[in-house]
């Protein structure tokens, strides 16, 4: 019998490889979280996909999750609920993991809300937008900071003993954290005001850039990283999903002329796609020279609009 050579060390089948792998995805029943957990899946990796509702995580991983969605070659995915901000909840789904596997080779912090943002513009003038930022509710901006940013924090510490125990896990590899940012978090144009959702996002990325370094540590040795999508298909960008809990892509024309309001080129003239998420969660989740960046998939915003530094 002819021994099947491996596959050579630089194909993209040997360096993106998640087989076998466990990963956890925040907010994986839908929208940015779902592409995730679809691109490991497909390639192999065990795949918990958590949030707070439990028939969408089990409707998500019953219909993306079969033989016929990720291929006789791929993973599984697996729902957990689990509230990212709820301590005990938290550790519940932490204890859980544990008890099955052991070990996780990959956290993605991915759930997020755009809970605000005032009626009134800067072109009302002083009084009306003034007033108009000032009814905004306190409470609205607090949830939207726990969630975006606060949340990293804490899902992050509990799963860290976990991430630790990667090395020693069939990978041989490093843990590893990834958190959806936005390429919100690095504009100087809040996008219609909605500072809330964009201030919070600016907070998720320096949280990166320090956990990163507190995690280099020769103790630790995790690799925390950031991904920063512009405008994909969710329920916060398309205002809902279907049976699937896919959200459907605005009409390109739509899209280009809300893009071109703000200001914004996007030469591939689309909303993101699986695809172009995959490909860069692959990169961050299998390369081990990696280490602290926030990685922008915006089809070009941040390099057309006010201020990315």
């Amino acid at each position: 019998m002819t021994k099947m050579a491996s596959p050579n060390r630089l194909s993209a089948s040997s360096l993106l490889s998640v087989k076998n792998w466990v990963t956890v995805v925040t907010g994986g029943g839908t929208g940015i979280g779902l592409m995730y957990a679809q691109a490991l899946a497909t390639n192999g990796a065990k795949v918990y996909i958590t949030g707070r509702r439990q028939e969408t995580l089990e409707t998500s991983a019953r219909i993306h999750g079969a033989p016929d969605k990720i291929g006789n070659a791929g993973g599984q995915i697996v729902p957990l609920v689990m509230d990212v901000t709820d301590k005990e909840s938290i550790k519940k789904a932490v204890e859980h993991i544990q008890a099955t596997d052991g070990y996780v080779n990959v956290l993605v912090n991915n759930a997020g809300v755009w809970h605000t943002k005032p009626e009134a513009g800067p072109e009302d003038g002083p009084e009306k937008f003034g007033s108009s930022m000032f009814d905004q509710s306190i409470d609205l901006w607090q949830k939207t900071f726990l969630v975006n940013a606060t949340s990293i924090y804490f899902v992050t510490a509990a799963f860290l003993p976990l991430l630790a125990k990667s090395i020693s896990s069939p990978t041989g590899m490093m843990g590893s954290v990834i958190n959806t940012t936005s390429n919100s978090g690095q504009l100087r144009m809040t996008e219609s005001s909605q500072l809330a959702y964009n201030v919070s996002k600016g907070a998720a990325v320096h949280l990166t850039r320090q956990l990163a370094f507190d995690f280099s540590h020769q103790n630790i040795k995790i690799r925390v990283n950031g991904l920063a999508p512009g405008w994909f298909p969710s329920e916060m960008t398309t205002g809902g999903s279907d049976e699937a809990n896919e959200s459907r892509a605005m009409e390109d024309s739509a899209f280009q002329k809300d893009m071109t309001d703000v200001g914004a080129r996007v030469p591939p003239g689309r909303m993101g796609t699986a695809e172009d998420l995959a490909s860069c969660l692959l990169t961050l989740a299998t390369n081990e020279y990696i280490w602290g960046v926030n990685l922008v998939v915006d089809g070009g915003i941040v390099q057309s609009v006010a201020g990315n530094t």
